[in-house]
């Protein structure tokens, strides 16, 4: 698959508690696939139904299963931040940092702390440093 952003690189798979995920190495970007997001945060939830649709002046990136035109969402607290999920349901891609912004605005799951930590872990390295 190749990254939705830089459109060249192909996305690279890291593992976390046996759920694959993929990212970029250049934009630090990530693709969860359908259902993953349910997994980290250990619960069960439809993951369409914690977004809200939302209207923005950015570029609409294509899916990296299905080339489709991903949609635009936001969480309903906090609709700053712009996610985009695959129409047909292959997944949803985070730019650098949305991911870790996610999972802080969803504390009630109980996979969300370990999760967090283990983003943190991953990405430190990069912390402080734009590309």
């Amino acid at each position: 698959m190749f990254c939705p952003n830089c459109k060249k690189n192909i996305l690279l798979i890291m593992e976390y508690e046996n759920i694959e995920l993929d990212f970029c190495p250049d934009c630090l970007g990530v693709w969860l696939d359908a259902e993953e997001l349910q997994w980290i945060l250990e619960s069960q939830f439809d993951e369409r139904s914690i977004f809200t649709k939302t209207t923005v002046d950015e570029t609409k990136k294509k899916c990296p299963r299905c080339q489709t035109y991903m949609q635009k969402v936001s969480l309903p607290q906090n609709d700053k931040i712009v996610y985009d999920i695959c129409p047909e349901n292959h997944g949803i891609w985070f730019d650098r940092g949305e991911l870790e912004n996610l999972i802080q605005n969803l504390p009630e799951f109980p996979g969300a702390l370990s999760f967090l930590q283990w983003l943190k872990t991953i990405f430190h390295y990069q912390s402080g440093q734009e590309k």
